[in-house]
């Protein structure tokens, strides 16, 4: 009887990837464990992953990361871009004297690197013992997971039911297909060429999108090549609409008015768990009942770091507002914030484009934007512990701000968005936005700015917030969901007696027992290793779910690379544990924690 264990992974795009990686990291441990590692890709090229898939991207759409940004794969994105033919550069709008670590590429090239990545970790994997069976096209319909038998079954759209010891759900973005394109509504940008006029037409119109995040920019820079040209006059981006397309203009809705910071220089280019706190200085942080304080983390945690960061960046004036015992949290999103508050954004992001360029190009790093990433990416792998009233602090206030800061726009985007500006082809529309009415083939929407409420019709109306949270009734394995081994993500509050004005504003969003009063957090209830948490309370030992729609609730700052790497590393780090000594891993938090910072440093 062969006592290796099979694992699978349903899906095969970067998460995935990393999960094959840190697994041929530890081969000498689990090569006498796992029997093989099977890989489920309802799509034909496996390793590409959605955001960088050609059947759902496009040429003109920008990664927000550079080569030297990317963890380490088997060859670095530009080693492997120098490795390709003239032919192929070419077709991928590439001049070989411009392969650089710092420049930014198409989603499309990042995919074509992800693929031959993926391929050469699982020609390695095999070659070590450990073959990766591949089922490509292959949609999963269900999984049935039975504890009686400490097993997992994975059931395809095909009628085959597969049982594996282990499961890692990596099933990344996954968008629904609710489009209304009668009204011409469109609930994501997703693939990107449905919104693309067909051979010989023209959008002829204004088009509207719903946030002013990368997305929206995916749409701006796809739409606009496709109705004018691009030229450089005088070193700058000039944008020309073609004849038959002299009313195509694009409206992006944003309910802060804000456009994203520009890219700039960093000191470190990955991100570390412990890099400003140690692990045991983040459990000295919690209360007696095991909870964490916004508040404790950002004067403890953060003003410190931030205090060194202002320093180097010689901005003594932030200094000393930090130093301020009374200064919050909030006042510091507060302040930065109205530093990147401009009556036209545009006008702002040229302004603050030189500053941006002399970052890049001259190597000049801005720390606080990088030491905030740094915390918020340390909050995040701890961010069970906060108290409801922190995650809704968080989610209202913080979060516009860190999008904003974080979601650094490539230089070369921002160029193509200033440029559209001038040409009065964008434009930038502040306040909440409603979808009232999809009808006549029109979308109608309704503008809240700040009370100041207005209207606006659109013939093509595109939501480029990003996916949501996926609730339990949008959770693509219904048996785990029926039998209960899927359970909704929560957090408790710290004083049950919230007020009613609260109460009532979140009467559908909050639960309670005889002990706590919960908030509903959207997602799927995970431990700290990824492990399923179920209606018994305990994690389960054979399904991790590491995909971020899913995850998101527990773990709402665990997108990017950098997080897919680390998330990947805890996965595999739990797996030789499990597998090879044999353990139940513990959910404590000093047992976490100590596992946290035994992760293999980035690279």
């Amino acid at each position: 009887m062969n006592s290796k264990s099979k694992v699978a992974i349903i899906g095969s795009g970067a998460s995935a990837i990393f999960v094959l990686k840190h697994v041929r990291a530890n081969r000498e441990r689990l090569g006498e464990e796992i029997s093989a590692i099977h890989i489920f890709e309802r799509d034909s090229q496996l390793g590409t992953g959605m955001p960088y898939n050609r059947k759902t991207t496009d040429h003109y759409n920008m990664c927000n990361i550079s080569s030297a940004e990317i963890p380490s794969l088997d060859q670095s994105l530009v080693t492997w871009l120098a490795s390709l033919d003239d032919t192929w550069l070419k077709s991928h709008r590439i001049e070989r004297k411009e392969i650089d670590d710092g420049r930014m590429y198409s989603r499309l090239t990042l995919g074509e690197y992800f693929s031959a990545q993926y391929q050469s970790i699982v020609k390695s994997l095999a070659q070590t013992g450990i073959p990766v069976i591949e089922h490509s096209n292959c949609d999963v319909r269900d999984v049935i997971d039975s504890p009686g038998e400490n097993r997992v079954y994975v059931v395809t759209a095909g009628g085959e039911k597969m049982d594996f010891d282990r499961l890692v759900i990596a099933t990344g973005h996954a968008f629904q297909e609710s489009d209304e394109p009668q009204s011409g509504y469109y609930a994501s940008p997703w693939p990107m060429h449905k919104l693309i006029p067909e051979s010989g037409t023209v959008h002829n119109f204004t088009i509207g999108t719903l946030g002013s995040s990368l997305s929206a920019f995916d749409v701006v820079a796809s739409l606009s090549h496709r109705h004018g040209r691009f030229e450089r006059v005088d070193g700058r981006l000039v944008y020309h609409r073609d004849q038959q397309a002299s009313d195509f203009q694009i409206v992006m809705h944003s309910s802060n008015g804000w456009l994203p910071h520009l890219q700039y220089e960093q000191a470190e280019e990955f991100r570390e768990i412990y890099r400003h706190a140690s692990r045991e200085q983040m459990l000295q942080l919690r209360d007696s009942q095991g909870g964490l304080s916004l508040a404790d983390y950002f004067d403890e945690v953060c003003r410190p770091a931030l205090c060194k960061a202002f320093a180097k960046d010689e901005r003594p004036e932030v200094v000393d507002r930090l130093k301020e015992s009374g200064y919050s949290i909030e006042d510091f999103v507060d302040q930065m914030t109205s530093e990147h508050e401009y009556e036209d954004p545009f006008a702002g992001m040229r302004a603050e484009m030189p500053e941006a360029k002399r970052s890049v190009y001259r190597g000049k790093p801005i720390h606080w934007k990088e030491v905030l990433d740094d915390l918020i990416f340390t909050l995040n792998f701890h961010f069970e512990w906060l108290y409801a009233e922190d995650v809704l602090t968080y989610r209202e206030k913080i979060v516009p701000f860190l999008m904003n800061v974080i979601a650094a726009m490539p230089l070369q985007s921002a160029e193509t968005l200033l440029a559209l500006s001038s040409a009065g082809c964008l434009e930038l529309v502040p306040g909440r936005v409603t979808v009232k009415q999809k009808t006549g083939g029109k979308t109608l929407i309704e503008i809240d700015d700040d009370g100041q409420i207005s209207e606006r019709t659109y013939s093509m109306f595109i939501d480029c917030t990003g996916q949501g949270k996926v609730s339990l009734d949008q959770f693509p394995f219904k048996s785990l969901v029926d039998f209960g081994t899927v359970l909704e993500a929560t957090a408790r509050f710290r004083d049950r007696g919230f007020t009613n004005e609260l109460a009532n504003k979140l009467k559908h969003n909050v639960v309670s027992n005889e002990r706590f009063v919960s908030l509903k957090l959207g997602g799927i209830l995970i431990d700290g290793y990824y492990r399923l948490v179920g209606k018994d309370g305990q994690a389960n030992p054979r399904i991790f779910d590491i995909a971020f729609p899913h995850a998101t609730g527990i773990r709402p700052y665990s997108y990017g690379l950098q997080a897919c790497d680390t998330t990947a590393a805890i996965v595999v780090a739990t797996l030789c544990d499990e597998l090879i000594g044999n353990i139940a891993i513990p959910d404590d938090p000093k047992a976490l924690t100590r596992a946290y910072d035994s992760l293999p440093e980035p690279a």
